[in-house]
C-alpha cells in the first residue's frame, strides 16, 4: 500500500502529533494486507471538514472516520441506544461518530462528483475494542462498521470496481502534490 504524507495540518506539532510520528496503526494494519495498488490518504480535505483517512485501489474509494468511543451501542426501531451499566438498560445515544463516518462519505463523494471521476465512495467507521457497534438485522447502519484494519482490509480487497487510471485520477485529485500524468505531445 502507498501511504500519502497528511494532506493538510491544521494545528502544529505538539505533543499529540509526537504520537503520530510513531505511526499509524490504521496504515500498519490496511498495510499488511493491501498491495501497492492502494493508496491510503490521511487528512483529506473534502467540502471544508476533514477526513480521516481515505483508501483508493481497486476496491473502490474508502471515507475511513476513526473512533476511540468506549460502551455498547445498539440501533433498533430507527433509533440509536447506548447500554448504561448502572441502570442496566438502554439509552438514547446521538450517535456522533455514525453521522461524522456517514457525512464523511458523502462529502467526498459530492468532491468525486465536481471532478468528473467515478464517485462511489463506501463510508466507514473504524472503532477499536472498546467500542461495540450493534443492529438489528433489519436495521442496517448505512455504512460499513468494522473494529480493526485487518477486516477492513479484507472487504477493501473483496471487489474491484476501479481501473489502475480511475484510481490514478482519483489519488491525483484527492492529493494535489501528486505529478500530474504525462500528456501525449500535440501534432503540429
Amino acid at each position: 500500500m502507498i501511504i500519502h504524507q497528511a494532506i493538510r495540518r491544521t494545528r502544529p506539532i505538539g505533543f499529540a502529533a509526537l504520537g503520530a510520528l510513531a505511526g499509524d496503526p490504521l496504515a500498519r494494519g490496511l498495510g499488511r494486507l493491501l498491495g501497492d495498488d492502494h493508496h491510503y490518504m490521511r487528512g483529506v480535505p473534502a467540502a471544508g471538514e476533514t477526513i480521516d483517512a481515505v483508501v483508493v485501489g481497486p476496491g473502490g474509494t474508502w471515507a475511513i472516520t476513526e473512533s476511540s468511543e468506549h460502551g455498547r451501542f445498539r440501533k433498533r426501531n430507527g433509533h440509536w441506544y447506548r447500554w448504561n451499566r448502572a441502570t442496566e438498560s438502554w439509552a438514547p445515544w446521538a450517535a456522533t461518530p455514525i453521522d461524522a463516518s456517514r457525512m464523511a462519505g458523502h462529502r467526498l463523494r459530492q468532491v468525486l462528483e465536481r471532478a468528473g471521476v467515478p464517485a462511489e465512495v463506501e463510508a466507514c467507521l473504524v472503532s477499536d475494542a472498546s467500542m461495540l457497534i450493534e443492529w438489528e438485522p433489519d436495521q442496517r447502519p448505512g455504512i460499513h462498521v468494522h473494529r480493526d484494519p485487518e477486516s477492513l482490509g479484507t472487504r477493501i480487497m473483496r471487489d474491484v470496481v476501479l481501473t489502475p487510471a480511475q484510481v490514478e485520477r482519483i489519488v491525483t485529485l484527492l492529493d494535489p502534490r501528486q505529478p500530474l500524468p504525462q500528456l501525449a505531445p500535440s501534432p503540429r
